[in-house]
This record gives structure tokens, sequence and C-alpha cells, in this order.
């Protein structure tokens, strides 16, 4: 591709077995994403208006990463900004891991997504969350065995742990001076 061409406006990436996902760009989520993502999850599973306000209370306390947690955003090419999936992280303390692990219990995801976009989706959060774990030196991710059954098993990089969750070990980011 010359710097002339545009990009492909619905890159792939080929998963194994010869199926072939949509791309897919994963993002922190922000406080500005509250409304949005509120009214994608009450699409997605309507609960009544106390559980929902209880909802809509802890995703803004993600969105704000306020040091308990964070939320992993998906979205694909063809929709722009629309959301395909989301992956909150709380932030645990973890004595056997002697340290902060970002543990995942919960993954949404847009109900109509074939297979393997949702595994593409899953994968990618997976790999944004390590970059982001190293980065701000926490050294472990957790997914709980819920999460991944049904997506084809744990993302590259997690292996099951003696506590039953799937665990991957972050090495934290070098340090660039400069």
């Amino acid at each position: 591709m010359s710097a002339t061409d545009p990009p492909d406006p619905s890159p792939t990436v080929p998963l194994a077995g010869g199926q072939v996902a949509a791309q897919v760009r994963v993002r922190l989520g922000q406080r500005a994403d509250a409304a949005r993502m509120s009214d994608w999850l009450d699409r997605i599973q309507p609960l009544p208006v106390p559980a929902a306000r209880a909802r809509e209370l802890m995703l803004a306390e993600l969105l704000a990463q306020s040091g308990r947690g964070i939320c992993l955003l998906a979205s694909g090419a063809p929709d722009g900004d629309a959301p395909l999936a989301c992956l909150p992280v709380a932030l645990l303390p973890s004595l056997e891991l002697a340290g902060l692990a970002a543990c995942a219990s919960e993954w949404w995801v847009r109900p109509e997504l074939d297979g393997a976009t949702r595994r593409a989706c899953l994968e990618a959060c997976c790999a944004t969350l390590a970059e982001w774990g190293r980065a701000h030196g926490i050294r472990h991710a957790l997914l709980s065995p819920g999460l991944v059954a049904g997506h084809g098993g744990a993302p590259p990089g997690f292996c099951l742990h003696v506590n039953g969750m799937w665990h991957r070990s972050l090495v934290p980011a070098a340090k660039v001076l400069g």
C-alpha cells in the first residue's frame, strides 16, 4: 500500500479454522462514554430502575478510572465508534500473587455478533488490558472461567491458574527517560 492509497475500510483478522473476523479497535473508556454505554447495556440487558441506577453508578466509577478499575470498549472499523463489546476490569489485591491483579469477571458483547467477531473482540480487549497493566505496574491479569466459556477458550497468553481463574503474567513495561 502506498502513502496515497486509502486504508481498507474494513480490515480483517484471520482466525483459526480459516474464519475471518472484522478488525477490532479497543480503547479505555472515559467519563464521556457513560451515557452511551449505559444506554447500550440497557438495550442488551434491561434492569428494573433501582438495579439500572446501581449499574450506572458502577459503570461511572470504572469509566472515571478511579483506581478501582477500568472499562475497555471494543468497536469495529465499519461501525466507527459503535460499541461491539465492553470488558469491565476491577483491580483487586491478591495475597497469592503479591500485588494488584486486573480481574475481569464479566463480558458484554452485542448479541448478534458471530463467534469469530466475539473472539476477536475478547482477544483485542485482553491484549489492551495487558498493555495497560504493564504500563501501570499491574503484574497479573485474571479472567473468570465463565467469561471465556463459549469463546473458544482463553485468549493467547492466559493459562489456567490453581485458583480456577485464567491467569496471565504481565511483565512491567520498561521506563523510558527523555
